[in-house]
């Protein structure tokens, strides 16, 4: 196990790694179509609440979006990067000229940290596509470890090696959680720098997670893992996500509450404070790196899950020297039904 190169983007390798510091990702979906304006507007929303990295995913459930790296540089034409870009590859669509090209882009577009995923199978979305598979999250790490000492595969030279971090999946919901850490273990042989997971709905899921991490000796301080919080706004919603998305799992309790709730504004208060429930839980185990995937286009939900998981629960002082120390003076409201939560985290029981 090992911590990546110093030079390997600089800003987002010390968040990652800083003992205290409240690292939070948001992965935003792309655009259906060519006009990209609203998820822009939405990006800044979320950088203005303390959002320090967004994760651009690459056609999730094998649907058909804009291209992440377009919307990169549209991000780029709108003014100066003030959060790092974490985007996916997958596998799934592309051979290995391909993937080389991917990457080369996302240089050239100053993408901090690519994620390798394999991808979701075709037929789970509603494309007359095939499926490439060349290679798998392995292969994409083999090829970006390569391309980071300035070669290609092909052992031609690059005329200067990438400048990327290389994140991996990790699948809390898991039915053997301890095959899936072993599939951890030899992705970060292969190089992986860090690891995200998808979404947690449940204490139970994150305490086993934990539990494997601990029981295969990958601690935070060695390997940061970034645990997935996505907000249910109904319901209807969790049972899709349930029936149409592999690797997540949202457990009765959770879409329980819902029911007999009617208007948008109380479903979206339970889905704010069932995030904050499991990010204060996440923390009360040391674990202080969250990726809240936004749920559609709520960007005003999701800005209120940042803001408070950056700034409002500080039981911690982050006195780093380095210029990524938070700030701890803003004041954010704490939920009723999550204030006993605060009380045990302050008083660190």
């Amino acid at each position: 196990m090992h911590k990546p190169e110093a030079h390997f983007r600089q800003r987002l390798l010390e968040k990652l790694y800083a003992p205290q510091y409240r690292f939070v990702t948001v992965e935003i979906g792309m655009p259906a179509g060519h006009k990209s304006q609203r998820m822009r507007e939405g990006c800044f929303q979320l950088g203005q609440k303390g959002c320090d990295a967004l994760n651009l995913a690459d056609n999730p459930n094998a649907r058909v979006k804009m291209h992440p790296l377009a919307f990169q540089s549209r991000l780029l034409q709108a003014g100066p990067a003030f959060m790092d870009t974490i985007y996916h590859i997958t596998c799934r669509d592309k051979n290995l000229i391909a993937l080389q090209t991917e990457i080369l882009g996302a240089a050239a577009l100053n993408i901090a940290a690519v994620l390798a995923v394999t991808g979701d199978a075709v037929r789970k979305g509603p494309e007359p596509a095939k499926s490439v598979f060349e290679g798998n999250s392995l292969k994409l790490l083999e090829i970006m470890k390569q391309m980071r000492a300035g070669k290609l595969m092909s052992g031609e030279d690059l005329e200067q090696p990438i400048d990327m971090l290389m994140g991996v999946a990790y699948n809390p919901n898991a039915e053997n959680i301890n095959n899936e850490t072993e599939k951890l273990l030899r992705k970060i042989d292969a190089g992986a720098d860090f690891a995200e997971t998808q979404p947690v709905h449940s204490k139970d899921a994150f305490n086993r997670c934990v539990d494997a991490l601990a029981k295969y000796n990958i601690p935070q301080s060695r390997f940061p893992v970034i645990f997935g919080l996505m907000p249910i706004i109904s319901r209807k919603n969790g049972e899709f996500l349930n029936a149409n998305f592999s690797g997540i799992h949202v457990p009765e309790s959770a879409l329980k509450e819902f029911d007999g709730v009617d208007s948008k504004e109380d479903r979206e208060k339970i889905a704010y404070e069932q995030s904050l429930e499991l990010a204060m839980h996440f923390s009360k185990d040391g674990t202080n790196n969250y990726y809240i995937i936004c749920p559609f286009t709520k960007f005003d939900l999701t800005a209120k899950i940042v803001e408070y998981v950056k700034f409002g629960y500080s039981h911690v002082e982050f006195s780093d020297t380095r210029e990524i120390r938070q700030d701890m003076s803003r004041q954010v409201e704490t939920p009723e039904r999550c204030k006993p939560m605060l009380v045990g985290l302050k008083s660190g029981s």
